[in-house]
């Protein structure tokens, strides 16, 4: 009984009718035709060899014509790596932009030194010169027999150049030691590129010397540089001996119309300080003298005493 029932389930499951036949035989082709489809291709692919001939012919192209236009450029700075210099006697509180240029200095060079002309200083001899932070020692060897301090300048040119090598030694800057006789420098007439030709002042130092100068008013004294942010007591005791201050040029506040921002904008004066003026000049309607402030406990005597080159009461 149980061997007729298992027959009559798989004959009804498993038997198939014609149509249903060809359908399955149909499907199997269809399976059959896509993968070898797949299998071909695959192949196909895995056979190709690609050619990278023209490829590689156009990296070499470009390759030749970088290291070409690399030679021509070599080429062409070769041809101007010569640079001529005139020598001819010349006095250096004298000579002109045009002069300075022919004895082969660069533009920065020629700056430095109007810079320093025009903050009072001067060249009395010839080693002064040397002494510019801005003069390399090779410039100077070339330029030295024909300087001529106030007297006169018979030009007799002389041509000669200089390698690229030692034009760039020239503009590196030769240190001179301590105990040397140097050039002074005004520090309240100063712009920043006079500055930076102080060994130990760069351009950073420079730019926050300038900004302190402005807001104090002036340097009243050459050992106020130390306190500028960056700038140690050993700094300044170097170039103490370069560096001088004309309390002259000190730009001053006037004690009895200064507001209350001008007077509390200077580093000497605190807040409490300034309000202390300004109800102390309320009161009194003037105030004559910085002693006053002092007498009426306005502000204490070091404090005026490092405030009173800065302060008119006129």
């Amino acid at each position: 009984m149980m061997n007729k029932s298992w027959k009559s389930f798989l004959k009804d499951y498993l038997n198939f009718s014609r149509a249903e036949r060809l359908g399955i035989a149909a499907l199997c082709g269809f399976v059959l035709i896509t993968l070898s489809v797949k299998w071909i291709n695959l192949r196909r692919t895995k056979s190709e060899i690609y050619d990278t001939t023209a490829f590689t012919e156009e990296i070499l192209l470009f390759r030749n014509s970088i290291n070409t236009a690399a030679t021509n450029d070599l080429t062409e700075t070769s041809i101007h790596e010569q640079t001529y210099v005139e020598l001819f006697y010349f006095d250096p509180n004298r000579a002109t932009n045009t002069d300075w240029e022919k004895l082969g200095l660069n533009e920065r060079q020629i700056q430095n030194i109007r810079n320093f002309l025009a903050a009072g200083g001067s060249f009395r001899r010839k080693e002064d010169l040397q002494r510019m932070y801005t003069i390399s020692a090779p410039q100077y060897r070339q330029l030295e027999p024909y300087i001529r301090i106030g007297g006169n300048e018979q030009r007799t040119p002389q041509i000669t150049s200089f390698s690229v090598a030692e034009e760039e030694e020239m503009e590196t800057v030769a240190e001179i030691s301590e105990n040397e006789t140097i050039l002074q420098i005004e520090l309240n007439l100063a712009d920043s590129s006079l500055l930076t030709s102080l060994h130990g002042i760069g351009p950073v130092l420079a730019s926050r010397t300038i900004r302190y100068r402005n807001l104090i008013g002036g340097f009243n004294d050459v050992a106020q540089l130390g306190e500028v942010f960056g700038i140690d007591a050993e700094l300044v005791k170097r170039l103490s001996p370069q560096l001088s201050a004309d309390s002259s040029l000190i730009r001053k506040i006037s004690v009895n119309t200064a507001s209350l921002n001008v007077l509390t904008n200077h580093p000497y004066i605190n807040e409490q300080q300034a309000r202390g003026i300004m109800n102390y000049r309320r009161l009194q309607n003037r105030i004559n003298n910085i002693d006053e402030l002092v007498r009426n406990n306005i502000i204490e005597r070091e404090t005026a005493e490092r405030i009173r080159p800065y302060l008119s009461f006129e």
